[in-house]
């Protein structure tokens, strides 16, 4: 890499460093109920009760969590504490897009020609510096959900299996190996949209080998990867053993929630009126499955997520000023892999668009096979390096071309496809250039901004899809510390939030002040009985409406406390009993 890449690379990761930790403490402020969830599996670590899967919200890989025990040891338990290890997630991934796409880049290029050199870091900064200002992975950064470790798990495999492939040192291609079977095997202990990776790593590697027997070349491409596999597999072997033996003794828990929103589960189809009990005619599933990948494939282009944990609510994945390329690039890397994989001898140097355009579709299919929320933005996470790298080729294509159309038009000379070209354009245009570069860095970058520390900060909706007003509860109620006269008017789901952040956390579950409150359905909170003078029943934003009734039955109970937000929206009341 030139020193200018080395300031541009240290500038894009800056920008994700800022978008990811600014603010972490204010935004999203809260955490909701299935983020906390991780946090009572956290507790149970600190118990001493260690696994690879834990079965609490129809069964979760356990990875992430570990990485949220070390925070929460570190710095205690809130909502930062957790947001702030996706963050750095978030931060990771970007810096493993462009170590990712930079390597497939230079597949069939000379890797000692400094023009392909220089062409491949420069593609893979623009997809880094597009993934870093993206809105859609901003705010999954900041969201402490465990699928956010997947982008920076498929792009370390990437990573590691094209450099092993690209490496002439033997040494270097064994340890490459082994890394990057570890990879492969560790991001199975991320998110269940994670084991697509499986048929995505058999097709890139297989279609290649076949390319080399075609050449007659078999002998001794088995030679050269014989001992990089072994110990590719071996290394899988040995990190996905402990997931492994975990499904093995508990089969129940390998399908989880996914048998429960597949398209394929009865118990979604209605037919008039009528629930299935038997499988759904394959016509019907074929129809949802084709409107799924409709909706989900619009949502890059106009209509997003909804969902203010998992996007900005209803913007599209991409800026418009990005998507137009992503669907050029698209399709040109669609068509390009189709050929390759019809003549993968003949067609060695595009692999590259083979692996990409594989792991961009396969990774669409965990939203397109589910009927659920669409689009999702975080079951579709999978998507997001391959997203930037092929937008990153549409927007640089396009430059190509430009050049190459003024180089033609002024210079009167035809040029071939891919022909790096040299020549000293006028000031002026190369003035223009740069100015247009500039506008369009610092319009994704303020784009960004706005739509989340503008539009979503001042979002009282975002903040309540996040239960913000749980951590002033939590607060107020492990301060109260008093277990036997205070009650929590909160749903049973929600309560999750509270249990946690009101738990201790250096894990003396013992201690009076662990979870002191008795938890109360809202729909119940009028039947409390036996009520003594001293009480207190704590209400939420959510059951903030079940007040009326509650003091209707109990008159002798006053307010004594409110809280409000900062869009004046009451989120805890307290009554006291006198």
């Amino acid at each position: 890499m030139t020193p200018k890449q080395k300031f541009f690379l240290f500038a894009v990761i800056i920008l994700a460093i800022f978008f990811r930790f600014y603010q972490i403490s204010q935004m999203p402020g809260g955490l909701f109920p299935d983020e906390a969830a991780n946090g009572l599996d956290i507790n149970l670590m600190q118990q001493g009760n260690l696994q690879p899967f834990y079965e609490r919200g129809n069964g979760r890989e356990a990875l992430f969590f570990y990485m949220l025990w070390g925070s929460v040891e570190i710095f205690g338990k809130g909502p930062w504490q957790m947001h702030a290890v996706s963050a750095l997630v978030g931060t990771l991934s970007v810096l493993l897009c462009f170590l990712a796409a930079r390597r497939l880049m230079l597949i069939g290029s000379d890797q000692g020609n400094k023009h392909d050199k220089n062409r491949a870091a420069n593609i893979a900064l623009l997809a880094s510096f597009l993934m870093a200002v993206s809105s859609w992975h901003v705010v999954l950064s900041r969201t402490a959900f465990r699928a956010v470790l997947i982008p920076l798990f498929t792009s370390l495999t990437v990573y590691l299996l094209v450099s092993a492939f690209q490496t002439k040192s033997t040494k270097g291609k064994l340890w490459l190996s082994f890394l990057s079977g570890a990879s492969f095997a560790l991001g199975f202990y991320t998110y269940i949209a994670y084991r697509i990776m499986a048929p995505i790593i058999l097709m890139i590697l297989v279609w290649p080998l076949l390319a080399e027997i075609k050449k007659k070349r078999f002998i001794k491409t088995v030679k050269t990867y014989f001992w990089p596999a072994i110990l590719f597999a071996i290394a899988f072997i040995i990190f996905v053993f402990p997931l492994g033996k975990y499904f093995y003794d508990h089969p129940g828990s390998f399908i989880g929630r996914a048998g429960q929103v597949s398209i394929f589960n009865q118990n979604l189809y209605t037919i008039d009126g009528i629930q299935l009990t038997a499988k759904p005619p394959l016509a019907v599933v074929a129809n949802v499955a084709l409107e799924v990948f409709k909706t989900q494939f619009l949502g890059f282009f106009t209509h997003g997520d909804l969902n203010w944990r998992q996007n900005i609510s209803g913007s599209p994945f991409l800026s418009i000023l990005i998507s137009p390329f992503f669907a050029v690039a698209l399709l040109i890397v669609t068509w390009l892999a189709i050929r390759y994989f019809f003549s993968p001898a003949k067609k060695s140097a595009w692999w590259k668009f083979f692996l990409l355009a594989g792991w961009f579709w396969a990774m669409l299919l965990p939203v397109v096979t589910t009927a659920e929320g669409i689009p999702h933005g975080l079951r579709g996470i999978g998507v997001i390096p391959p997203v930037f790298i092929i937008s990153a080729l549409g927007l640089y294509w396009f430059g190509e071309l430009a050049v190459k159309m003024h180089y033609r038009m002024y210079k009167g000379l035809s040029f071939e496809p891919g022909e790096a070209i040299s020549y000293n354009p006028p000031s002026w245009m190369l003035g223009a250039f740069k100015a247009v570069v500039a506008i369009f860095v610092i319009v994704l970058v303020l784009q960004t901004y706005f739509l989340y520390f503008v539009y979503a900060a001042n979002s009282p909706e975002n903040f309540y899809y996040f239960r913000s007003d749980l951590t002033p509860v939590s607060r107020y109620l492990a301060q109260r510390c008093d277990k036997q006269h205070t009650y929590l008017i909160l749903d049973k789901f929600s309560v999750q939030t509270t249990d946690f952040l009101t738990s201790d956390p250096h894990g003396n579950f013992d201690s009076p002040c662990n979870v002191p409150y008795r938890q109360v359905d809202p729909e119940n909170s009028w039947q409390l009985s036996a009520l003594k003078s001293g009480d207190e029943i704590v209400f939420t934003q959510s059951s903030m409406f079940d007040t009326v009734k509650f003091k209707q039955y109990h008159p002798n109970a006053r307010l004594s406390a409110e809280t409000r937000n900062q869009f004046g929206q009451a989120v805890m009341a307290v009554y006291t009993i006198e």
